[in-house]
């Protein structure tokens, strides 16, 4: 039996498509090496051993001299609800950050992802409409997502990880791939 998207996710993923021609998107292509702003973002949820994950990926970054603003979503209504205060280039965002289609509507948010940026990099492995609106927005010049054939207008480079929801083998297909976009 096959499993087609219900009536209201054909037509958020038709918004996504149609909103992120509104955004502009740098005309270079990104070269890895050279690269030096990386925005990475995932959600608060994952496991303490995935996010240190995470942190190593993030550490192998800033050794090779980029930076990186990270982005953490939490799903909670509020700000106050939000549990860790942020730090440097860090910015915690939550629904309140979103519409209902999961594009983003705070200016803070939209600030961060219209910056000129080289990479944008979803570490969400389970397709969720914030972070591909994120995408949307995001004038990175290469988007790096995970694979799915819904997502292809949303990111550049997508990477399907040989073990399915294994963030640590994702995070290394995408090290292996950028590092080949030298």
């Amino acid at each position: 039996m096959s499993q087609k998207p219900g009536w209201v996710s054909q037509v958020i993923g038709k918004l996504h498509q149609h909103k992120a021609k509104e955004f502009g998107k740098l005309r270079y292509a990104p070269n890895f090496e050279k690269a030096k702003r990386f925005v990475i973002c995932w959600d608060s949820e994952i496991s303490p051993a995935e996010t240190k994950i995470v942190k190593e990926y993030i550490e192998y970054l800033k050794q090779m001299g980029k930076q990186i603003i990270r982005i953490i979503y939490f799903n909670v209504k509020t700000k106050d609800e939000t549990p860790l205060v942020p730090e440097a280039n860090t910015h915690h965002v939550g629904r309140w950050d979103f519409d209902r289609t999961g594009f983003p509507k705070s200016e803070d948010l939209k600030n961060v992802l219209q910056f000129d940026t080289d990479f944008f990099i979803s570490l969400d492995l389970k397709g969720d409409w914030h972070f591909l609106g994120m995408a949307s927005v995001s004038k990175a010049a290469c988007k790096v997502g995970p694979y799915n054939a819904k997502h292809i207008k949303n990111f550049d480079v997508l990477i399907n990880p040989a073990e399915k929801h294994n963030l640590n083998q994702y995070l290394c297909d995408i090290k292996e791939h950028l590092n080949k976009l030298a």
